[in-house]
């Protein structure tokens, strides 16, 4: 069974949940001002999240990424005597009730500033900052093993066997409910399949496999070979993919608007022996999750196979 998601926004819904305020508009505010426009910016993220959530469920799709900045400046210095977990027990109980009763996998994808190979050591603190916040709010929510926290490798710097190294390094500095959830996935620029397959494998934890960032950078590598090295660093957890198709053949790096249906095809072909999900990254999220079931389904394609339940 391979189940399809997307990522963060529902552009068929008005409201989402990712709601943010900056740090410039907080510090124009008096301290009790602030910590009530962070409360406003979490509740009604958590509405928007529930409301998302349902209409989810309604149209079959169990895969879900969560916007990073569902809690508001949350590793920031400004909110740093806002207790939002405590504050907000509740609500994450109850919106972690409906996500495990209806069988839905929560993922996240921390930010592309969140390094943790960086040479800078802050750079570094700030990233297990981050990771740590990704696990809270899961942790919160009650979420099993399943729910993710997806990085690339990084950055090359010196060169790529020693910013590999320091991956390595600064991932053993993680606390465990991070190591728990994080992922690394292979990235368009800088690390291939190859490269990020063997460092999972050094470190014990499962790989993203993103096959657009692959067509994009690779050595040469003909990734159904690697397939079953992939899914077995998962373990007993579902594998996790990524699928996007090309904007255009100049701009062959950025997303398009919507999944081709045969390269979608073709790569579902190459997984039907596993049990896999996959996030749709495009920029017309769920209408594009729900226009592609409408073309395999004129195409004759079982559709049901892509929006089972668990």
């Amino acid at each position: 069974m391979i189940r399809l998601g997307y990522a963060c926004i529902s552009v068929k819904l008005k409201n989402n949940p990712n709601k943010k305020t900056t740090v410039a508009q907080i510090n124009k505010l008096e301290p009790q001002a602030r910590l009530k426009k962070l409360r406003q910016v979490l509740q009604t993220n958590f509405f928007n999240l529930m409301d998302l959530l349902a209409y989810n469920v309604e149209n079959r799709i169990f895969l879900y990424r969560l916007p990073s900045e569902f809690v508001p400046l949350a590793t920031h210095p400004v909110a740093a005597d806002w207790d939002w977990a405590k504050e907000f027990s509740w609500d994450f109980q109850k919106t972690g009730t409906f996500i495990r009763n209806n069988g839905i996998r929560l993922t996240a994808h921390p930010g592309h500033f969140s390094i943790l190979n960086s040479d800078k050591p802050s750079v570094v603190e700030a990233a297990i900052a981050d990771f740590s916040y990704h696990a809270k709010v899961f942790d919160l929510l009650g979420l099993d093993d399943n729910s993710v926290l997806v990085t690339h490798a990084g950055g090359v710097f010196e060169d790529k066997v020693t910013s590999l190294e320091r991956f390595a390094a600064n991932f053993e500095r993680l606390p465990e409910q991070v190591k728990r959830r994080l992922v690394v996935e292979n990235d368009d620029t800088s690390f291939t399949m190859r490269e990020v397959l063997e460092l999972c494998e050094r470190i014990g934890v499962p790989m993203v496999f993103d096959i657009h960032h692959h067509h994009c950078h690779s050595d040469g590598e003909e990734w159904t070979e690697y397939l079953p090295r992939i899914i077995q660093t998962w373990g007993k957890r579902i594998p996790k993919m990524h699928m996007s198709s090309p904007k255009s053949a100049k701009d062959f790096r950025s997303h398009a608007d919507n999944i081709d249906p045969d390269e979608f095809i073709a790569f579902a072909s190459a997984l039907a022996d596993y049990h896999v999900d996959i996030v749709l990254e495009c920029k017309n999220k769920d209408d594009a999750l729900l226009t592609l079931r409408q073309h395999l389904k004129k195409r004759g394609v079982e559709v049901e196979a892509f929006a089972a339940a668990p």
